[in-house]
């Protein structure tokens, strides 16, 4: 009799180590995507902006401070979009996807649109060695229940 009670203790505190260990690692299933490198010297895009023109959005920037222009080789342009009767999971991170590159000359983007999407734009500058900054400031497009873009 004392044999079985000390097997039934045990069990029990097994199945109630299992449960605290899958209770610890659950979680929503939303992850956020993999951080490129950054390097602490490089600093963002400023004054981003975002314009409808015609059937495009046009996203313009001016270059990082001056001290750290020379580090810049180029920009990488990033998008989430959110189409008409979606909605967005409280706290769940944005997901971006990268739409385009521009070189360390330009600072200007074209991004062709849908009517009736919600467009975040980031824009991030990009050094030697594979090297990203943190994202600029994010500007919002909202064409849900629109038509069609207007300029």
């Amino acid at each position: 009799m004392m044999r079985g009670d000390r097997w039934t203790g045990g069990w029990v505190r097994r199945v109630c180590l299992l449960c605290a260990l899958i209770l610890v690692c659950a979680a929503c299933g939303r992850k956020a995507p993999p951080v490129p490198p950054r390097f602490d010297g490089l600093t963002p895009p400023a004054g981003v902006t975002a314009r409808v023109q015609g059937e495009a959005i046009i996203v313009t920037w001016a270059d990082p401070p001056l001290s750290e222009g020379r580090l810049v080789t180029g920009y990488r342009i990033y998008s989430s979009s959110l189409n008409e009767g979606e909605g967005v999971c409280e706290g769940c991170p944005v997901r971006f996807e990268k739409i385009g590159d521009a070189g360390s000359g330009e600072r200007r983007f074209r991004l062709d649109v849908s009517p009736g999407t919600r467009y975040l734009i980031e824009v991030r500058a990009t050094a030697e060695g594979g090297y990203v900054s943190e994202p600029s400031r994010r500007v919002e497009v909202d064409l849900r229940g629109a038509l069609s873009p207007t300029s």
